[in-house]
């Protein structure tokens, strides 16, 4: 049986992926009781019963400038029926208590007691959301107000576990305005709907390069897809989203809209302007992630391989031109990776026989 690590509290605890699922599945038709550690009695009774489509999740950590723009984004939204959860990940300059002062009872706040990081804060979300479905919204970005109507349809189709959008970039990098603003070049030509295998294809195609379908807040995923997939992987800090967005490809369709749903704000220090090796240390587990996924081929599980391969090779030379803060992590890496050498070899093994 699949499971998620639940890391909420740093507490190593694990949360089964059928029960959950379940719990996705028949949010609709059932009554969730919020818990007692999670509910806002200033906004919602803790034994109201409150059953959304989508929950709209803000994982946020330290953005007190930005996080009242997000929370406004959601409440203007068309669709009616979500809920907003932000999971505040021990804060400390008043992103909680400027979240605390909506009124609005969709508005649910949960505030960590430690800080759990990024991926760690994401999965907590996913783990307490209540929705069938799962909208993320980064701290600094904000949803458009047809978002929810426009993707949420999506889902009707039953083979659709995963939906995204364009997103418009606000930032004062032209270089990166230049480059980043359209970003599903290397899986065109896309269809209102897409077989999730043949997306994983034309990635690997391409090269395996970035992340050609967007950052969290451009992503709608249905969540007992998401929790079958494993949810957010804790070792790749960088593409963690691509990693996982390609590990529920593997499990269904996915549809895509071209027009602009979202806004991106980009801003000096955020993540794609880290030392560019972790990128590449993280392609590394995002290929072999692929290569032993049993939800591929073994066709496209070789071909993650080659590509992984490839990597691991060029990794001894980065890591001689890695600051010396990030050589461990480099090295540690590399040695990790080695024993899925073997994995591909089997895979060429099951082929011949």
């Amino acid at each position: 049986m699949g499971k998620l690590v639940d890391e909420t509290m740093g507490r190593g605890n694990t949360v089964e992926v059928t029960s959950l699922a379940s719990e996705a599945t028949g949010a609709r038709g059932r009554t969730i009781r919020r818990s007692n550690i999670d509910a806002r009695p200033s906004t919602i009774a803790r034994d109201e019963v409150f059953t959304p489509m989508v929950s709209v999740c803000i994982p946020v950590y330290n953005s007190v400038d930005t996080i009242v723009r997000s929370v406004e984004s959601v409440l203007a939204q068309t669709y009616p029926n979500f809920e907003c959860l932000v999971v505040d990940d021990h804060s400390n300059d008043g992103t909680a208590e400027a979240v605390a002062a909506f009124t609005d009872p969709r508005v649910r706040l949960v505030r960590n007691d430690t800080n759990l990081g990024m991926v760690g804060n994401h999965n907590k979300c996913v783990r307490i959301a209540h929705g069938e479905l799962i909208q993320f919204v980064g701290g600094d970005d904000w949803l458009l107000p047809q978002c929810l109507e426009v993707l949420v349809p999506s889902f009707e189709s039953p083979t659709v576990g995963m939906a995204f959008a364009r997103r418009r970039v606000e930032t004062t990098n032209t270089w990166w305005k230049e480059h980043f603003t359209i970003l599903d070049g290397p899986l065109q030509p896309l269809a209102p709907v897409n077989e999730g295998r043949d997306l994983v294809r034309k990635y690997l195609d391409a090269g395996a390069n970035g992340n050609p379908i967007g950052e969290p807040t451009t992503v709608m995923l249905r969540r007992k897809t998401l929790f079958a997939a494993g949810g957010l992987p804790p070792e790749v800090p960088q593409l963690s989203d691509i990693d996982t967005w390609l590990r529920v490809l593997c499990r269904c369709d996915a549809a895509f809209v071209e027009k602009e749903l979202s806004v991106r704000w980009h801003h000096a220090g955020s993540a794609t302007d880290q030392f560019a090796g972790t990128t590449t240390l993280d392609k590394l587990w995002v290929l072999s992630s692929l290569v032993r996924s049993d939800a591929l081929g073994s066709e496209l599980r070789l071909r993650a391989f080659a590509l992984w391969l490839r990597t691991l090779k060029a990794l001894p030379k980065l890591i001689l031109n890695t600051p010396r803060d990030l050589r461990s992590k480099c090295v540690h890496s590399f040695f990790a990776n080695l024993r899925y050498v073997g994995t591909g070899r089997r895979i060429r093994l099951e082929e011949l026989s």
